[in-house]
Parts: structure tokens; C-alpha cells; sequence
């Protein structure tokens, strides 16, 4: 960087310095890739003081005053020729025109951002189109037109003179962005990046990803429960993550957010996105969705996830609590031979399965209400499964409270106690499972394995904090041939 005053030009009719290539578009460093055409604002003063100490400009009034080797001010109607575009030119000071009315600061970042990060600098919730290079810039940005500040809001959200916001969000690299007031001039911003290694994915594959019609991000209250016994709670946002693993989603939700992605995420295009409540939550800066730790997705404030492959995940609800999933466990009955068996996994107590855990307090054609003493405990409950009332079976393909929802067949006209088994099925297969429940306490159950030509198999046992996996011993029983 070095200013050369061959590339400037004064005009002492009009009372003008103008840049030669301002209006053009030229020689800037986004086109350049470089600073060579950009000068430091002392050199500009020091350049322009010796111009106006030449004999020949002694009858010219004197254009320009310098405060501090930053600050300097326009005087006598001398101005830049092109206010636009001139500062483009210059980098390190501050500049005032003559009648206080337009103000350019300056605003320069520290640290380490990955190399070539491109600097994203936002006014007024608008984009403003870089002529700066990669990496640490020090540009001079217009913060006063007319006599009136531009504002932006601050983290706060409240509106500051002269604000603005600086982004640092390239693909593969953990994010970052700040907010700068510059109303009282030149001042720094530390953007320290980083390269993220669960942001390695080819760009084009996580593109085709958030491109499915299936992968939604929708802004909105809603209340969801994650049935880890603690109800239903608000949030801001529901993303569906279309069958994807956490890996996936978390990629994708970096490109939703990275530079240059215009499609809009709660009114501001996704590369300005910062939280599901700007000015009250607070920000995720490296990841604005949330982050990723080995295989497990930390959301950020308000996000919830549905159809998702596992629920490898913590979520923050919109009050700002921690909500995590229930651990799901299954059963698993497994045995080279257990083709053609009954197998009944069921709370018991004593060795005997207790048949009277819920009372029927009412049907109808396609669901069982039982009276509440207890509710349905989601603790013992499969997803999906099998009640019995007496020795009659009946599926189900939901509970909630005191309801199983979706029985079939018609259950119209039942009464008195039932009870639900963790796994009751005829196996057509080596191995059986349950669908899934939510473990919290351990659940004393008996297993029981009967085929005709096989000695009875009854053992009670735990279903625990890992489930439940048993291998039945399948003797033969020679007296039933």
C-alpha cells in the first residue's frame, strides 16, 4: 500500500479532489486483490498540505485541517469530487466535509480470520457491496449524510449513530460478527475465525441438502414436547431436518447462515441471520442455529427439531431452559430359534405380570381412556404397542395423558383393567423388538418365550437404562412332541 498522488486529481475551480478511478469501479483492492491503489489518509493530508504550500496555490484558500494523524476535516467548500466512491481509495482516518454535513469513519479489524475471509459490512440492515480485499480490513465508511446519522441497530437492538455490523462467515470455518459504533470516530473489531471440522463437506453436497424441499426452517411460536416428562414448552423456530443426522443439519444450517445466502431467515437474508430473538437471545456467533460437539447438536435459543434420524441433541426453549430427549430404549429378544414363539415382556411384581395397571374409564371406536389413578406413565409405555384387556389384544399407535389413541380393533363395550406390555408378538423373525420408551427408572418386567415343543421360558429381570436385550434358553421339552 502506498498513496501516489499520480491517481488523484485537485480541481481548484470546483474546489474538488477526486480519485481518477472513482466512478469506475477500477483499481480497487476487491479487483486488484490488493491495497496498491489505496493510501494511507496522513499521506493524503501530507500530499495535499504540499500542494497547498507551493507558491502557486499560496492564493487558493487552504482545503484541509488535521486534528490527530486520523482525524481530519474538510474547510473553505473543498470536498472529495465523488463522495461515493473517492474513500474507497484511502484506509486509516476519519473525514468531515466543510459543512459538517457528511462524515466518512473509519472502522479497521484485529485478529485472525482464516485466510481469505471475506469481510461482510452491513448499515442499516443492507449489505454494503465490498471494494475491500480478503482478510483484516481498514476501510472508511460513510456514517452521516445530510447532516443525519445512518443508524444501525446494536446488539440490543437499539438504534445507534454511525452502527454497523461486520460479518465473518465463510463456509467450513466456525462464524463470527460484531457491532461497531463509529458516531465518535475510527475504532477497532476483533474477528477471529477458525477452521471447523464438522464443517467439512463438500459446499455443492450441503446445498443439494438445504435445497430438498423436505429440509424446512419455519419462524414462529410453537409448543412441542419431547416427552422427557416435562411437558410441552415453547419455541421460536421448527426445523425439519428431513431424515438427516446431526452432522447433516448442522451443515446445512452453517450454509442457511453463511456470506452470500440471500434466502431470508425471519425477514433478514440468512447471512445476516443471528438469533430466533435479535436483541434479547443471546447469539451463537460461530454457528447462529447452534453447534455441534462429536455427534451431538447444541441448539441455540428457541430451535426445535422434528424428523430428525436420532436424537442425538439439547435444545433451549424459548425461556431460555435446557430441554434434552428422553433416553428411548427398546427390547430385544433374540434366539436362533425364536421363529414361531410368544414373547411377553410385561411389568410384573413377584414373578407375575401385573394385569391391572390402568382402569378403563371410557372408549370409544378407536381409543381407551383410562381413569387417571394412575395416567398412562410414559415410562413403561412403547410409542407404539399392544394393550390387553383380559386376553383380547389390541394395538395402538399413540398415548397421551390418559389416552391410547389409534386402537384397533374396535374396543367399543370394554370395561375393568388392562395393562401394556413393553413387547408382545409372535416372532416371524430371529429377533424382536419393541418400539421405543422413555427410560428414566428402571421397570421390573417378566420375560416370557413359549412355543409348543419348548419347555416355558418365564424369567423376571430389569428393563434398564440400556433396555433390554435377552437370549432365551429354548430347551427342548421332550414330553411335548
Amino acid at each position: 500500500m502506498a498513496f501516489n498522488s499520480a491517481d488523484w486529481t485537485i480541481n481548484y475551480v470546483t474546489k474538488k479532489v477526486t480519485n481518477n478511478d472513482s466512478g469506475t469501479g477500477n483499481n480497487v483492492p476487491a479487483v486488484v486483490g490488493s491495497q496498491l491503489y489505496v493510501g494511507s489518509c496522513l499521506l493524503f493530508f501530507q500530499w495535499i498540505a504540499t500542494e497547498f504550500a507551493s507558491a502557486s496555490q499560496m492564493d487558493d484558500a487552504y482545503p484541509i485541517v488535521s486534528d490527530t494523524p486520523t482525524v481530519y476535516k474538510w474547510q473553505n467548500g473543498w470536498g472529495f469530487g465523488n463522495e461515493t466512491e473517492d474513500t474507497n481509495y484511502l484506509t486509516g482516518g476519519d473525514f468531515t466535509s466543510s459543512d459538517g454535513l457528511e462524515q466518512w469513519n473509519s472502522v479497521f479489524t484485529i485478529g485472525a480470520p482464516t485466510a481469505g475471509t471475506q469481510i461482510a459490512i452491513f448499515q442499516n440492515d443492507a449489505e454494503i457491496t465490498p471494494w475491500w480485499d480478503v482478510n483484516n480490513i481498514d476501510v472508511l465508511i460513510k456514517v452521516k449524510t445530510g447532516g443525519v446519522f445512518i443508524q444501525s441497530d446494536d446488539v440490543s437492538g437499539v438504534a445507534k449513530n454511525g452502527g454497523i455490523w461486520l460479518y465473518t462467515r465463510k463456509f467450513g470455518d466456525f462464524f463470527n460478527h460484531g457491532f461497531v459504533d463509529l458516531e465518535a470516530g475510527r475504532a477497532p473489531i476483533g474477528l477471529d475465525t477458525a477452521v471447523d471440522s464438522n464443517n467439512q463437506t463438500l459446499e455443492a453436497t450441503i446445498q443439494a441438502l438445504y435445497d430438498d424441499v423436505g429440509f424446512t426452517i419455519t419462524f414462529g411460536t410453537v409448543s412441542r414436547d419431547l416427552n422427557n416428562g416435562q411437558g410441552a414448552q415453547n419455541y421460536d423456530i421448527e426445523i425439519d431436518c428431513n431424515g438427516l443426522g446431526m452432522d447433516d443439519v448442522y451443515e446445512v444450517l452453517k450454509l442457511a447462515t453463511q456470506y452470500g445466502e440471500l434466502t431470508a431467515l425471519n425477514g433478514d437474508a440468512g447471512q445476516e441471520y443471528r438469533s430466533a430473538s435479535e436483541g434479547t437471545y443471546a447469539e451463537v456467533k460461530v454457528a447462529p442455529f447452534g453447534t455441534l460437539a462429536g455427534t451431538t447438536f447444541f441448539g441455540a435459543r428457541g430451535v426445535w427439531l422434528t424428523n430428525y434420524l436420532v436424537a442425538d441433541f439439547s435444545l433451549i426453549d424459548a425461556s431460555g431452559t435446557t430441554r434434552v430427549p428422553p433416553s428411548l430404549q427398546k427390547v430385544n429378544a433374540n434366539h436362533p430359534s425364536l421363529v414361531g414363539c410368544e414373547v411377553l415382556v410385561a411389568e410384573s411384581l413377584a414373578g407375575s405380570v401385573v394385569k391391572n395397571q390402568y382402569t378403563i374409564a371410557s372408549v370409544t371406536t378407536n381409543s381407551i381412556t383410562c381413569d387417571g389413578t394412575p395416567a398412562i406413565d410414559p415410562d413403561k409405555t412403547p410409542l407404539t404397542g399392544i394393550a390387553k384387556i383380559g386376553d383380547t389384544v389390541y394395538a395402538y399407535t399413540g398415548f397421551n395423558g390418559n389416552d391410547l389413541t389409534g386402537v384397533t380393533p374396535d374396543p367399543t363395550g370394554e370395561t375393568g383393567d388392562f395393562y401394556i406390555p413393553l413387547l408382545n408378538v409372535l416372532a416371524d423373525t430371529t429377533t424382536e423388538l419393541s418400539d421405543n420408551l422413555v427410560y428414566n427408572t428402571d421397570i421390573t418386567v417378566l420375560t416370557s418365550v413359549r412355543k409348543y415343543g419348548f419347555k416355558p421360558y418365564d424369567v423376571e429381570t430389569v428393563f434398564g437404562s440400556g433396555g433390554l436385550t435377552f437370549t432365551p434358553i429354548l430347551a427342548t421339552d421332550p414330553q411335548a412332541t
